[in-house]
């Protein structure tokens, strides 16, 4: 029911104003398609908030995995460093020794154990108590030598010598002498595999990646893979120091080593240089969105220009119609013989003029025109010459009656009056007498042809909100002074306010 009302309502609006309702039906068409883009957008913004959460998800597991590594790895060399502090391990026999320190390691991914002198020169290790290896160019021999609080240290990647080929990174911790001077190095060596392995297990989508990178900017496992050659320095993107300066977080970018544009999500692994990273890539993310988008989009389109089509095409349907109307309304309200105002049209025009006359300050004129003996003039040149003679006043009238608002009408017969807004006084008698004058030596013109001589006499009257006290009273005030220009001889302008005697009327 509500539609048909809502098509009725359409309808009526549609046959005042056509080309408006085909405007609305636009609007309501684009605002179809705004309310379609806004949800596309919402639930765009929805994807990405749950890629995020299942992202933060994945990066949590990630962590927590590599944080136990590094405290197991921690633990066994807190107890390397102090079984060795103690003078019966001390006393061993070295073969003995090494086979009950280093010959057994803390996890499968653990490749070596190990400690050095204050030299940087394997002491001993899981590899060999007679391999003599020197390691005083390793990052973390260097950082525990030169400092005293550096506590746990994880190593950048560097390549294995006791394994020709295979990367590493080392969790080593300072040992000290008695004195507290530097005496070495306990060192584990984790192979980089163990993180490629874990990284390998983790779903992101097909051109998604995970990655574990150091805050220094290298790259320590990333899956998918990349060659050596290929291989970036991390610290001149953009979007890097955020992880470095955060301990977690989640930001668009698009990525130095390949171009895809990803989510990424990161977690700093505590304790460590470390730094998780978990990024899909946006169009994985958003590919079953860009499907519904296409589906939504062609559907909200097909309904909005299906809508927009069917407005437009019932307000050109009833513009004729609409045209049709105005047209007979016009005529209803049109002297046939002179193509003025008539009768009906007039009285319209005064109720109006006079109802904002009451709200205002100006002043509203009357002209009251009359043909001067006009039976006569019709018995002496017959009733055509006298359609035309009345034709022509009503041309005479127009051209002076020029301003928006003016209105010239047939009163009746051979009577014709002229409502002037905002014209006082004077005006309404200049104007009086400029077509009184035409009339009287006007010439002949393509339309009247041959024209017998003829004049008109002319009333005017002028109201102003305080004055008269009614429409009746002016357009009464304007009758007297057309009759009284009658008695004064025909062929003349009175106004109301230019007599004191009231005039008889004259035939």
């Amino acid at each position: 029911m509500s539609v048909s009302i809502t098509t009725g309502k359409l309808a009526a609006l549609a046959g005042r104003h056509p080309l408006i309702v085909g405007a609305l039906g636009s609007l309501m068409a684009l605002g179809v398609m705004a309310i379609s883009l806004i949800t596309l957008l919402a639930s765009r913004d929805a994807a990405v908030e749950h890629a995020h959460q299942t992202s933060g998800n994945v990066t949590d597991v990630l962590v927590n995995n590599i944080a136990r590594t590094i405290e197991t790895s921690n633990n066994s060399l807190l107890a390397l460093i102090s079984a060795l502090d103690k003078p019966v391990v001390q006393s061993m026999d070295p073969q003995l020794r090494h086979e009950l320190l280093f010959d057994r390691t803390a996890a499968q991914y653990v490749t070596g154990m190990g400690v050095t002198d204050d030299r940087g020169r394997l002491i001993d290790g899981c590899c060999s108590s007679s391999h003599k290896w020197d390691f005083s160019d390793r990052d973390y021999f260097l950082v525990h030598r030169h400092s005293v609080n550096v506590g746990l240290y994880v190593s950048s990647v560097y390549q294995a010598r006791s394994r020709p080929g295979a990367q590493s990174i080392a969790i080593t911790r300072r040992m000290n002498r008695p004195d507290g001077s530097f005496g070495g190095v306990a060192i584990v060596a984790i192979d980089v595999d163990y993180f490629r392995q874990l990284l390998s297990k983790l779903d992101v989508g097909p051109h998604g990646i995970t990655a574990v990178v150091r805050t220094d900017g290298t790259l320590v496992a990333r899956n998918p893979p990349i060659s050596q050659t290929r291989l970036v320095d991390l610290g001149r993107s953009q979007a890097f120091p955020r992880m470095v300066n955060h301990d977690s977080g989640f930001y668009a970018s698009t990525s130095i080593i390949d171009g895809e544009l990803r989510l990424y999500t990161f977690q700093r692994i505590p304790g460590t240089p470390l730094i998780a990273v978990v990024a899909p890539a946006e169009s994985d993310v958003l590919s079953s969105w860009r499907r519904l988008s296409w589906m939504v989009g062609i559907s909200a389109s097909s309904v909005s220009l299906a809508f927009c089509a069917s407005v437009w095409l019932l307000a050109f349907a009833l513009r004729d119609h609409v045209k049709a109307q105005l047209l007979l309304t016009e005529l209803t309200q049109t002297d046939a013989l002179t193509g003025l105002k008539n009768r009906r049209a007039l009285d319209e025009v005064l109720e109006n003029e006079w109802g904002r006359l009451q709200r205002s300050e100006e002043c509203l004129s009357l002209l009251f025109v009359d043909a001067d003996n006009f039976k006569q003039y019709n018995d002496r040149h017959g009733h055509a010459q006298g359609d035309v003679a009345l034709r022509h006043l009503a041309a005479c009238i127009n051209r002076h009656v020029r301003r928006r608002g003016d209105v010239a009408a047939r009163y009746g017969g051979e009577e014709f009056v002229v409502v002037l807004p905002d014209t006082d006084e004077a005006g309404a008698a200049q104007i009086a007498e400029a077509i009184r004058h035409e009339v009287d030596h006007g010439r002949p013109t393509e339309i009247t042809g041959a024209l017998a001589h003829f004049t008109v006499s002319i009333g005017t009257a002028t109201g102003r909100r305080s004055r008269p006290l009614s429409l009746d009273e002016l357009t009464n005030s304007a009758d007297l002074a057309l009759y009284e220009a009658k008695r004064r001889g025909r062929n003349a302008v009175v106004s109301a306010d230019a007599y004191i005697t009231s005039a008889q009327p004259q035939s």
